[in-house]
């Protein structure tokens, strides 16, 4: 209940052609007339007839008739290699093709038709999936769910590089070893992960994910290593120093998941404030 009372919502008047920005957790879409939107942490909504605010709980909860559309944008937070599916980055405006049809998804009518797909945009993870109303989906339904789902930002991350060797902020320091590279993203909607550490070394990455205080997992103490959970993929979800953190990394043999864990040894934290 407290996360919907928090959330904000945006109307546009069906008599009015202003667009309006709906916006929230790093994203937005400009609606056009005659489009309503509402969001939550995590989510954008926008549909051509009103929504209320109970879709932000439970998105089938909108009721799509003959020639409406509804429009759901979900966001998971910064993408972590091997678990984000290896989308690539988007390029140029986020659209729904005829390929994405798809469905039916359970808890919508199942006579509905479907579009979705998996983003990459600005380092984010994210899933847009329209409900098209009852079959048959034309083309021109499709067409309308485009035209606001084309004006889709999102924000970028602040980032943060080496200062004589050292990734650090917010009380997070990492020193990076010989022929390591690496950043520091403070991503805009701090929702899913308020701070990504990415260091690379050949076909080895490693990404540390802060994340919310609310996630808590067993209590370690430094150096954390990884921990091996598939034949190139390796990793540790912790909590330390009032803390909490899931880092990952992916590697093409065992000298790899050694020289993640070596970096991971220079890892120093400071208590959250």
């Amino acid at each position: 209940m407290a996360v919907l009372a928090a959330a904000a919502l945006l109307a546009a008047g069906c008599s009015s052609s202003h667009e309006r920005t709906l916006s929230g957790s790093g994203l937005s879409l400009s609606l056009p007339g005659g489009w309503y939107g509402v969001t939550g942490p995590g989510q954008l909504q926008a549909a051509n007839f009103p929504l209320g605010r109970s879709v932000l709980a439970s998105a089938e909860r909108a009721h799509v008739r003959s020639g409406q559309v509804h429009l759901i944008i979900r966001a998971y937070g910064p993408v972590v290699p091997y678990l984000a599916g290896g989308e690539p980055g988007l390029r140029g405006r986020a659209t729904l093709r005829s390929r994405d049809l798809t469905g039916p998804f359970e808890g919508f009518p199942g006579g509905h038709a479907f579009a979705e797909r998996s983003l990459t945009v600005n380092g984010q993870a994210l899933q847009a999936l329209a409900d098209l109303g009852p079959k048959p989906a034309g083309p021109a339904r499709l067409r309308e769910v485009n035209r606001v789902l084309r004006t889709l930002q999102v924000a970028s991350s602040r980032i943060v590089r080496p200062h004589d060797g050292v990734l650090a902020a917010k009380g997070v320091s990492l020193r990076l070893l010989p022929g390591w590279s690496g950043r520091i993203e403070i991503p805009a909607a701090t929702f899913a992960a308020s701070l990504v550490v990415r260091a690379r070394r050949g076909s080895t990455r490693l990404t540390l994910l802060e994340l919310p205080p609310s996630l808590r997992s067993g209590r370690l103490q430094l150096p954390v290593a990884l921990q091996r959970v598939g034949t190139h993929f390796g990793r540790r979800v912790f909590s330390t120093e009032g803390r909490s953190f899931d880092v990952s990394a992916v590697f093409a043999s065992p000298r790899g998941l050694t020289a993640a864990n070596r970096l991971l040894a220079g890892l120093r934290l400071s208590r959250a404030g």
